[in-house]
């Protein structure tokens, strides 16, 4: 009897054994790589007067404004809708790539259909993400007809 359950027992150690431990890489992944190559469309641009003083920053979306995040912090979604009340309702999902917690700072300008700004600049407000975390920014404008298009600014937190 004794034989059959060193039997067992071995039979068992020896199946565990040879389990092979496989390296769980932490979520979520971040490559950068292709916000490099994408290219906004020509009629979602804010363009400088003078052509060649400035680069050309896409409406409806996010302009990360601190070199200090921009390998950091990954957006990984932007949204506008109306509310029931009229006003534009704007947010941002963004993704803190690091191992480390991070403060981030957003900010959003709401224009017309040409561009000119309907309101002033909301205020900086501040959102903290622990390390490979999501955070979601978001604004709602005061103004309920104008307000068409949007420009988000992300900066990282003092």
């Amino acid at each position: 009897m004794m034989g059959k359950s060193f039997v067992l027992f071995a039979g068992l150690f020896a199946i565990t054994g040879c389990v092979q431990q496989v390296a769980i890489e932490p979520r979520p992944g971040c490559d950068f790589t292709p916000m490099l190559t994408q290219a906004p469309p020509a009629d979602q641009l804010l363009v400088p007067l003078v052509p060649g003083t400035m680069t050309a920053m896409p409406v409806n979306s996010v302009n990360i404004t601190d070199v200090g995040i921009t390998n950091k912090v990954l957006v990984q979604a932007v949204r506008a809708r109306r509310t029931e009340t009229g006003t534009v309702e704007v947010w941002s999902r963004m993704v803190n790539c690091t191992d480390y917690p991070l403060q981030v700072e957003g900010r959003v300008q709401f224009m017309d259909k040409s561009q000119a700004p309907v309101e002033p600049v909301s205020a900086w407000r501040r959102l903290h993400l622990p390390p490979r975390t999501t955070a979601v920014y978001s604004e709602k404008s005061t103004e309920t007809d104008q307000a068409e298009t949007y420009l988000i600014e992300l900066r990282e937190g003092t």
